[in-house]
């Protein structure tokens, strides 16, 4: 064929070239496609890329182009193999294109290519009837065509620098999509020119091919390669594994030794101890190796029983375990000790075997009975601190009209004294609720001016009783040179009375020698208060647990452990210390250390007070609100304020008071925080969004200010706040200063 090829062109340059010649260029650049058809098509059964099942479509369907050009050539006035040969150049394009995207990762559904071939296939038999030029009609199919081998060559230069076969099919897919672009306009031209389009085309297609092969060739090269270098380090690894094989029976003898749980191994049949580790030999109390051959029924006597038959001994050993995994071994000379474990049916030595592991968990029994204990203490907490938060309330009417009829000058001098007793009796009462409520929620010390000295003598005095029961000699050395400080005077009680009790419970079978002695000095800048006690003293192996939780020597139902521990958090909170000297058989002092904070005169405190009770000028003309769901709390507080002068007005709740405020301004607004309805929380949040200038001049009282939510509240707001029950001169105070920062020129008021 290529002989006669040659020959053609011969007669070509002679002038007189046959059409059969065009014909058989057109024949080898078929066989030239098949042979592409058949490349793709085995690349893609091996090697499992699926873009080359396009690029087979895609030179299947350039060869029925092919085909078509040669019955064109028979018949050149079929128009139908001219549409057809048209329709196959534009579905290779996207065949091309398809393979191309995929190859990228950038693939694209089937149903678009389908659609695509539909458009490609309407233009072919539509675009005679549009451009009659066959040139014009044929050069988007061949530009399409053109396109999609150009983006297929870019992808292949990728690899350009690492495989041969990849450069050949860059350059040959360049060259042969220049080349269709010029076909459209080869068919215009002399048959010679369809000739050497057709020899080009071939050679092309043919290139194309030999680099696909080249290119699967040498990618196959680098995966056997890869393969043979994994193969040799398949080869060191099972080495390796050969040598850790031989290194893991050395770690599990080291886990098995090193192990924090006992570990027995029992042989199934005889019930006898093979192996134990150094754990298993603590828990017993004996040396591993003694346990050796020793009888498991020995360590754990609810065994009932060994048998001949492996089944009826398993069962033994598995009913040994209790729901919970609970059981009983024995150690030393027959102490019972509560263990927690499980038991494994396993091989050793090819032998049936039970793997008993075991922990001691007496220790966390006692922890769990006193986290037990713990909860209902605080479940008891959270009752006191609703019953306390409710006496709050009575306690400040109580309070509250006791101050009021004081300060009457027609009273009797009896009645003034017995109105102080119910006021103080009152102060006592609300005290002992203040204890309660920080009992039921810890709170954050109060800081204010104590006297040291004073208040180690009442709390003495509260103990008095105490003291004389027990048959106790109560020494107190009390330093005169102690300045005031700041702290928490109910804190500081709570400790010292804490440690006062603990005193005399250690002095109580004490045969002689029963003294007490409570004393304060100054050391520098702190005040140090001590408790001495003449009793057994504390063991040095426990002296330094008694400041922890839970931890206690007292017998059941005398202690809770966390006595001492509230005590350490106290002086750690004031930016204290407490600590214990200790002799066994000496007794203890314990030692409570304050820092010297710089207090403010006491005179000018008084003079402070002094001023609450001075009548507060153009006070007719401020306007209050009272807002509390509590009448009495109402009547006091409209009570004390009106006789200064002031004019009041009371709500039960928010709501109300939201109405109240709606009518007309007021210049101080005094709110409970819990109420019905709406609360004091969201009665300030209410305010802030109806009448924002409205929210300074808020200020609340309330029952319950170690509540964390409500400190939150009234730390983030910033507000004034009185704690109930309050003295009256502490409320005449807080509105007198809160209205001094506000002129009444200043203030509007609604008609």
């Amino acid at each position: 064929m290529i002989n006669r090829l040659l020959a053609d062109v011969m007669t070509y340059a002679n002038g007189a070239l046959p059409v059969v010649g065009v014909k058989s260029a057109v024949l080898l650049a078929l066989v030239s496609a098949w042979i592409a058809v058949v490349v793709f098509a085995y690349l893609n059964l091996h090697t499992r890329q699926t873009y080359l099942r396009y690029w087979c479509l895609a030179w299947l369907f350039f060869s029925m182009h092919l085909a078509a050009l040669i019955g064109l050539e028979q018949q050149p006035d079929m128009i139908y193999l001219m549409r057809v040969g048209r329709a196959c150049v534009g579905v290779s394009g996207l065949c091309v294109l398809w393979g191309g995207l995929l190859m990228a990762g950038r693939a694209r559904p089937d149903r678009e290519l389908g659609l695509g071939a539909l458009v490609v296939l309407v233009w072919s038999f539509a675009a005679w009837h549009i451009v009659p030029n066959r040139i014009r009609a044929d050069s988007p199919s061949f530009l399409l065509l053109a396109l999609a081998g150009l983006y297929v060559a870019v992808l292949h230069m990728q690899f350009w620098k690492a495989y041969k076969g990849a450069r050949m099919v860059t350059i040959s897919l360049s060259l042969w999509a220049l080349h269709s672009l010029a076909v459209p306009w080869e068919v215009s031209l002399t048959p010679g020119v369809k000739i050497m389009g057709c020899l080009v085309t071939a050679g092309l297609t043919l290139s194309i091919a030999m680099g696909a092969i080249m290119l699967a060739l040498e990618q196959a090269s680098v995966r056997n390669h890869k393969l043979h270098d994994d193969l040799k380090k398949g080869v060191t690894h099972c080495r390796l594994l050969e040598s850790e094989v031989s290194e893991s029976e050395q770690k599990y003898r080291l886990l098995f030794d090193s192990a924090g749980d006992a570990i027995f191994l029992v042989d199934l049949a005889s019930l006898e101890v093979l192996e134990a580790n150094p754990a298993a030999g603590e828990l017993v109390g004996c040396a591993p190796e003694t346990l050796i051959k020793r009888s498991f029924l020995e360590l754990c006597p609810k065994i009932r029983g060994r048998s001949a038959r492996l089944l009826e001994n398993k069962k033994f050993v598995e009913e040994l375990f209790d729901e919970n995994g609970e059981f009983q071994m024995v150690r030393g000379e027959g102490e019972q000790v509560l263990c927690e474990g499980r038991a494994t049916l396993m091989d050793y030595h090819k032998r049936p075997v039970f793997q008993v592991n075991a922990r001691e968990i007496s220790g966390r029994k006692r922890m769990e009975q006193q986290l037990r204990q713990a909860e209902k203490l605080s479940a008891l907490g959270q009752l006191v601190a609703g019953v306390a938060h409710e006496l709050n309330n009575p306690l400040a009417v109580v309070m509250g009209y006791a101050q009021l009829l004081s300060k009457q000058e027609a009273l009797g001098d009896k009645v003034r004294k017995d109105l102080t007793k119910v006021l103080h009796e009152s102060e006592r009462a609300a005290k002992i609720v203040r204890n309660l409520l920080t009992f039921a929620r810890p709170r954050e010390p109060h800081l204010a001016v104590i006297d040291v000295n004073r208040l180690v003598t009442e709390t003495l005095e509260t103990r008095e009783i105490q003291v004389q029961e027990a048959n106790v000699k109560l020494v107190r050395r009390l330093a005169d040179d102690l300045p005031p400080t700041k702290a928490d005077p109910d804190l500081i009680e709570q400790v010292l009375a804490n440690l006062v009790t603990n005193a005399i419970q250690a002095l109580e079978n004490q045969p002689d020698q029963r003294i007490l002695e409570v004393g304060t000095e100054r050391r520098g800048d702190k005040i140090r208060i001590f408790v001495t006690d003449t009793g057994p003293g504390i063991p040095p192996q426990i002296a330094d647990k008694i400041f922890d939780p839970f931890f206690t020597t007292k017998g059941p139902g005398k202690g809770t452990g966390l006595g001492l521990s509230i005590c350490y958090s106290i002086m750690e909170e004031h930016k204290g210390r407490i600590w214990v000297e200790s002799q066994v058989g000496k007794g203890s002092r314990f030692l409570m250390e304050l820092p010297v904070v710089k207090c403010v005169d006491r005179g000018e405190e008084r003079r402070s007070d002094a001023g609450a009770n001075e009548k507060e000028p153009g006070a007719d003309q401020r306007r209050l609100l009272i807002v509390d769901d509590e009448p009495g709390i109402v009547e006091v507080l409209t009570e004390a304020l009106s006789s200064r002068g002031y004019h009041t007005e009371t709500a039960c709740n928010g709501t109300e008071a939201l109405q109240r405020i709606g009518q007309q301004d007021f210049d101080l607004i005094i709110s409970d925080l819990c109420m019905p309805e709406m609360g004091g929380e969201k009665l300030y949040a209410a305010i802030g969004e109806k009448y924002p200038h409205m929210q300074e001049r808020m200020v609340f009282v309330t029952g319950d200010t170690v509540s964390p939510a409500s400190r939150r509240f009234l730390d983030e707001t910033g507000t004034g706040w009185l704690s109930k029950p309050f003295n009256i001169s502490s409320i005449e105070l807080l509105v007198k200063n809160h209205l001094r920062s506000m002129p009444a020129e200043t203030v509007p008021h609604k008609s």
